[in-house]
């Protein structure tokens, strides 16, 4: 039996065929392509790579600075926290149970901008202008308890850091005190202090 199709000299029997041999084809390439997929996912996971870090030189220079480039220049000096806070002293021990307290916070806070190893590349910090801190740097194992909770208190809502845009929050808001120490304790551990 023929059918009335547009196209002269196609018929029914003809259409069905290439139908039929056009779906077996697809089907044989995604049920090929499907398989490598899934043997690309069974790969066995690889052991990380053993990163040589060459040792920071010693940090030459103050740490802190009545006036500073800071933070468009990540190198320059850090501008002096404010009376209240430059005699600030971490009261708490860089125990292990206070440093794994202090991880804990810092994952579940810090890490995303900061990054899990304090190198300032944490996945949202991709996106900012100025970048997040390296702790890892020279400069900050030089820098007083009072800065770094200064800075870990009121974020970039104060000068300098305000004027150039930094996006970190003010911790004072959501963390208290004693978190606030647990932090910068752990926080220690990537520059040696």
């Amino acid at each position: 039996m023929q059918s009335s199709l547009p196209v002269r000299g196609w018929s029914m029997p003809s259409c069905t065929r290439l139908a039929g041999v056009t779906l077996a084809a697809c089907l044989g390439l995604s049920a090929c392509t499907g398989r490598d997929i899934l043997a690309m996912r069974k790969h066995p996971e690889q052991p990380e790579a053993a990163s040589v870090t060459a040792p920071a030189a010693p940090f030459k220079g103050p740490a802190l600075a009545a006036a500073t480039d800071y933070p468009k220049s990540p190198d320059s000096p850090r501008p002096q926290p404010p009376a209240e806070f430059a005699s600030a002293k971490n009261p708490l021990q860089p125990t292990p149970e206070n440093l794994a307290k202090g991880k804990a916070i810092y994952d579940a806070n810090c890490a995303i901008c900061h990054g899990p190893s304090g190198l300032g590349n944490g996945a949202a910090g991709a996106s900012l202008n100025p970048k997040p801190a390296n702790f890892s740097t020279p400069i900050h194992s030089q820098l007083p308890d009072g800065y770094w909770f200064w800075r870990l208190s009121k974020g970039g809502t104060v000068t300098p850091f305000s004027g150039a845009g930094s996006a970190m929050p003010p911790w004072e808001t959501s963390l208290n005190q004693e978190q606030r120490w647990l932090v910068i304790l752990y926080e220690h551990t990537f520059s040696k202090k």
